[in-house]
């Protein structure tokens, strides 16, 4: 048996280095002294700043150009014309052949594009109109909010439909606001995960003078997160936290660049204006001649009194005696302003994660070699974008679509083929394919294209991807060329014997 010995407790000393050593970062002495970061603590607090967050974001995407800008030019190339799906099956892991799952991916595709017109519940958007709204949305509001529904439409072969939510519907019912688990509209299980979602939907005789805000639990719509294997909201944002229930827009860390830029934008556009104009300010000596009849009177807050007239354009005027004009004159916009403007939308491109070049469609200073930089580190973030939307949107709608189809009969499987629920990830397996990049130096760039599939380094269908084209669509439309101009030929141009006559009056 062994006997039990006690611990005895004794301070633990640092090792000389180790006490040594310091960190500015944690400390409050020098600059930093006074630098308390103002942390929301508690959820209302979190709440009420976001909400005041995307209402800001929301007036600048709508009012400001660079803000605009910047969301348009990531929407545009990220999503443009909208992203098309090309159904990609393995026949060898399903067990069929491959002419049978040739054909089984255009039964597929054929569905699916007979439905993405009639994609939209209020039917006034295809899918790829939603998919440029729900970015959009995302970058603006800093989140996206897109509910599927089953249309009972007797007209409708795919009854599933998207309909597109404003995400500030999304809050907590006052009577509610002590539940712990409902966190800014989005009650949690106990893992933390999405289990109900509380949509404000207020009556048509109170959503017009009752903030949503004061609304409680009988106003709201509870919507659930998941209905079996199918999402049952699109509830969709940017993760840059852990434990994160709620989006942030993508123009928040520079909200305070836009949001002076715009101002001082204004200011000197208004100074420029008023320089325009030419005011003259007319200096009465003491003793002077009495004011003209025609001099126009107006007080100001103190009360006194001002006078002024307005000259005509052109016009040659003579002073009295004892005044003295005075041209007011400005020195704005300062010599710097410009490059100081540049140095602000380079910080306001860089909160976006672009190029200064793409917010401000400003390619002058640039050569090949910089405008290629710009726009290779600029579509790392599109690409970025354009794969979150195909992973958590475009991706899970097309499994909707096509397990809705094999259910109404609309596709039937390869005899042999196994069941559609025991290979499900296997049939709804696709390929996205968005808009093309552009080029530019086409030459250069399709030279370099070139090579890369003589040396094996690429293949065709990422070579066509990249111009936003399917490898097997292009094949098919080649191949249908090449019959049809097989037995076209070109016949030579027959070159006339006509002579330019002299020019009789010469």
């Amino acid at each position: 048996m062994v006997a039990k010995t006690a611990l005895k407790a004794r301070p633990v000393s640092l090792p000389p280095s180790a006490a040594k050593v310091s960190r500015d970062a944690g400390s409050r002495r020098g600059s930093l002294s006074a630098y308390n970061p103002p942390y929301a603590h508690t959820l209302e607090q979190q709440a009420r700043e976001r909400v005041l967050s995307q209402d800001r974001a929301a007036d600048l995407a709508a009012n400001d150009w660079a803000a605009q800008s910047g969301i348009d030019s990531i929407t545009i190339n990220a999503v443009g014309t909208g992203l098309r799906p090309r159904s990609r099956l393995n026949s060898k892991r399903l067990g069929i052949s491959a002419d049978a799952a040739r054909q089984l991916q255009e039964d597929i595709e054929a569905v699916w594009k007979a439905w993405t017109p009639q994609a939209h519940t209020r039917g006034m958007l295809h899918f790829e109109d939603l998919q440029f709204l729900g970015l959009r949305g995302m970058l603006k509001h800093g989140e996206m909010f897109h509910l599927p529904v089953m249309l009972d439409d007797p007209g409708r072969k795919i009854k599933l439909a998207i309909q597109d939510v404003q995400p500030s519907r999304l809050r907590t019912p006052l009577n509610l606001a002590g539940d712990p688990s409902i966190v800014d509209g989005v009650q949690l299980n106990h893992y933390g995960a999405p289990e109900t979602y509380w949509l404000a939907t207020p009556t048509s005789a109170t959503s017009r003078i009752v903030n949503i805000a004061d609304l409680d639990s009988s106003q709201f719509t509870c919507v659930s997160a998941r209905l079996g294997h199918r999402p049952g909201a699109f509830h969709l944002f940017w993760h840059s936290e852990e434990e994160q229930t709620r989006g942030e827009s993508a123009l928040s860390p520079g909200m305070n660049l836009f949001r002076h830029l715009a101002d001082a934008l204004d200011n000197e556009l208004l100074a420029a204006v008023t320089t325009a104009s030419l005011p003259v300010f007319i200096g009465r000596e003491p003793g002077g001649p009495v004011l003209p009849e025609y001099a126009q009177q107006e007080e100001d807050e103190d009360g006194k009194k001002r006078y002024y007239e307005e000259a005509r354009g052109g016009a040659v005027m003579y002073g009295n005696t004892g005044e003295k004009p005075y041209i007011l004159e400005s020195g704005r916009p300062s010599p710097n302003f410009a490059h100081f403007s540049e140095f602000v939308l380079r910080a306001m491109a860089a909160s976006l994660g672009i190029p200064y070049e793409v917010l401000a469609k400003d390619f002058s200073k640039t050569n090949y070699s910089s405008a290629r930089a710009a726009l290779l580190e600029a579509w790392r973030k599109f690409l970025l974008y354009r794969a979150w939307l195909v992973r958590h949107y475009c991706q899970p709608i097309w499994g909707m679509v096509i397990e809705e189809a094999w259910l109404a009969s609309l596709i039937k499987l390869p005899a042999g083929a196994p069941d559609f629920y025991d290979a499900r990830d296997l049939y709804t397996q696709a390929l996205w394919i968005g808009p093309p990049r552009g080029y530019v130096d086409p030459v250069k760039e399709i030279a370099s294209t070139v090579t890369a599939l003589e040396e094996r380094l690429m293949t065709y269908s990422e070579a066509l991807a990249e111009r936003g084209r399917d490898f097997d669509e292009v094949m098919d439309e080649r191949q249908e060329e090449e019959s049809r101009l097989a037995g076209f030929t070109i016949q030579p141009t027959k070159v006339s014997n006509y002579k330019e006559e002299p020019n009789a009056s010469a």
